[in-house]
C-alpha cells in the first residue's frame, strides 16, 4: 500500500458522505432557489472549495476523533469496529496530530477566504464549526462522551454544512426566508447522519459502559429505548422531509416536492432500523454491518435529495 494511500484511509474517507450530501444539498439549493434572481451567480469555483472545505473539517474531526479515543483509553485492541491507526500501532501520536494539522490547515485556509469573500454570516459557521470539531472528543468538553454526540453531528454537519456550502453560493440574494428554507432542508440528512452515530453507539454499548463512557444510546437506558431511539431519528427524517415540503409549498422559497424521490430509500431505511436488534452482540451478524447499513442509507437518501434539487432546477 502507497503511502498516500494509507494516509487516505487514515481519514476515514468511507464516512465523507455525511458531509458530501449536506454540501452539495446547499449547493444544488441556491441554483433551485435563486436561478432566475438578478444578481445571483453560480460559482464552480465556491461549489469545489465548499466541498473540499467540508471534507478537510469531516477528516479533522475524525483524526481527532481517534486520538482522543486512544489517549482516554476508550479504544484499545478488543474495541468494537475498526482498528485505531494509534492503537495498532500504524501511526505514533505525533504523526497522528500531525495529519489532522494539514487537514485543518486545509480547512481554515478555505474558511478564511469564504469569510473574506461573503461576510460576517460565514464568520459563525466557521467558528462554531471549528469549535465543535475540536469539542466533539476532545477535553474539556469531550461531547461525544457526554451524550451530545447525536446533536452535535447534527448541528455541525446537517446543518452548517448545508448552510454554509448555500450561502457561499447566494450571499448576495440570500433572505431570511431563503435561508429558513434551506434550514429546513438541512433536518433530514441532519436525522440520518445522527442516526449513523447512534448505530455505532448502539453497537458499542458494551465496551462504552465499561469505559465509562456516557452516550445517549446508554443515557436512554435498556437496548429497547436505544433501539427505538434509533427507528426515531431514521423515520423522523422521512417525516420530517414531508413536513416541511408541505409547510413550505406557499412560501417565497418552496421545498421542491422532486426532493421526495428521497423516500425510495425507505426499504433500506427498513433494513438499517431492523438490523439494531442484536447489534450489540460482537458475535452476531448485525455487529459488523449495522453502521455500514446506517451509513449507505445517508449516502443514498443524500444523493437522491440532490438529484430532486437538479431536476427541480432544470424545470
Amino acid at each position: 500500500m502507497s503511502r498516500l494511500l494509507f494516509y487516505w484511509r487514515v481519514l476515514r474517507p468511507f464516512s465523507f458522505p455525511a458531509s458530501v450530501f449536506p454540501t452539495l444539498t446547499g449547493t444544488v439549493a441556491a441554483i433551485a432557489f435563486h436561478r432566475h434572481e438578478v444578481g445571483f451567480s453560480f460559482s464552480i469555483v465556491h461549489a469545489v472549495l465548499a466541498l473540499v472545505g467540508a471534507v478537510a473539517i469531516h477528516a479533522t474531526s475524525n483524526v481527532l476523533n481517534d486520538y482522543y479515543d486512544w489517549r482516554s483509553g476508550l479504544d484499545r485492541r478488543d474495541n468494537s469496529g475498526r482498528v485505531n491507526p494509534l492503537v495498532s500501532g500504524l501511526l505514533s501520536p505525533q504523526q497522528m496530530l500531525a495529519v489532522a494539522a494539514v487537514c485543518a490547515a486545509i480547512a481554515v485556509a478555505i474558511g478564511v477566504y469564504f469569510i473574506v469573500q461573503c461576510g460576517e454570516p460565514i464568520v459563525w459557521i466557521v467558528a462554531i464549526g471549528a469549535v465543535s470539531t475540536w469539542a466533539y472528543t476532545a477535553p474539556p468538553l469531550q461531547l461525544k462522551h457526554r451524550a451530545m454526540g447525536e446533536s452535535q453531528v447534527m448541528l455541525s454537519f446537517g446543518v452548517l454544512m448545508t448552510l454554509g456550502a448555500y450561502f457561499v453560493q447566494a450571499w448576495t440574494v440570500a433572505t431570511h426566508m431563503s435561508e429558513l428554507s434551506v434550514f429546513l432542508l438541512s433536518l433530514p440528512q441532519s436525522f440520518l447522519i445522527a442516526a449513523i452515530l447512534h448505530a455505532n453507539n448502539h453497537r458499542d454499548r458494551r465496551g462504552d459502559r465499561a469505559a465509562g463512557a456516557v452516550t445517549l444510546s446508554l443515557v436512554v437506558g435498556s437496548e429497547q429505548r436505544s433501539i427505538a431511539l434509533g427507528r426515531l431519528l431514521v423515520w423522523g427524517a422521512y417525516i420530517v422531509h414531508g413536513l416541511v415540503v408541505l409547510g413550505t409549498h406557499q412560501s417565497v422559497y418552496p421545498i421542491p416536492a422532486w426532493t421526495l424521490i428521497a423516500w425510495a430509500s425507505a426499504p433500506l431505511a427498513r433494513r438499517a432500523v431492523a438490523m439494531l436488534a442484536g447489534s450489540d452482540e460482537p458475535s452476531s451478524s448485525q455487529f459488523a454491518q449495522v453502521v455500514p447499513l446506517h451509513a449507505r442509507l445517508q449516502l443514498a437518501y443524500g444523493s437522491a435529495m440532490v438529484l430532486g434539487l437538479i431536476v427541480a432546477a432544470m424545470v
